[in-house]
């Protein structure tokens, strides 16, 4: 009686070889795309985040001062700035004097100043509650404003500030920044903002 052998076929160790390293090249390859996409939206949502800290900051000013009145630049008892400023003091609808201001960060490299940040240039917005004693951001570290009082342009510029028929105007303040948004060195969003903010109580 005769008997039959089957003989199956399989993989070399070659073959399996092969294999097993076209498959971890691939892995590897789509492992490194998948960080990459995660890293990017990770510094995209930073960067959102910073800008929307912005919003909400000059949003917040703005409300402040549109309900304010006895608007001043430059001091307590500035009036107006029609060629600009970077301080302006106002009271608010609590009777609270207010002031914002660009704040300048410490020519220390090595040391943070109000805005918490470590950079030797201007910095952030600030406001003080106590007539200018003292300061506290209202922009997060990641945001960066410039300053250009260099090429006479400033946050602030400022209209009608005396009461009733002494000018007859209604106060105007308008607001420009400029500066960027970081959540790296090479990860940067610029911005120029501008907004025009009138008193809203009559002014008499």
């Amino acid at each position: 009686m005769k008997t039959h052998r089957i003989h199956t076929k399989g993989f070399t160790l070659i073959e399996m070889l092969v294999s097993v390293a076209i498959f971890s090249v691939v892995m590897v390859m789509a492992l490194g795309a998948l960080l990459s996409l995660s890293t990017a939206d990770r510094k995209a949502q930073a960067l959102k985040s910073a800008v929307d800290n912005l919003d909400f900051a000059l949003d917040s000013m703005s409300r402040s001062i549109r309900t304010g009145n006895n608007y001043h630049c430059g001091s307590l008892i500035g009036g107006d700035c029609q060629s600009g400023s970077n301080t302006f003091y106002f009271t608010d609808n609590h009777g609270v004097v207010t002031g914002y201001q660009l704040e300048s960060l410490t020519t220390d490299p090595n040391a943070a100043n109000v805005c918490g940040q470590t950079v030797v240039a201007p910095g952030c917005l600030a406001i003080s509650i106590d007539g200018g004693v003292t300061w506290s951001p209202i922009t997060s570290p990641d945001v960066i404003i410039n300053d250009l009082s260099a090429s006479n342009s400033y946050l602030f510029h400022l209209w009608g500030s005396a009461q009733g028929s002494a000018d007859n105007i209604q106060p105007v303040v308008v607001v420009t920044l400029s500066g960027y948004a970081q959540v790296s060195p090479t990860q940067q969003s610029a911005f120029h903002l501008q907004t025009t903010i009138t008193q809203r109580i009559y002014d008499q």
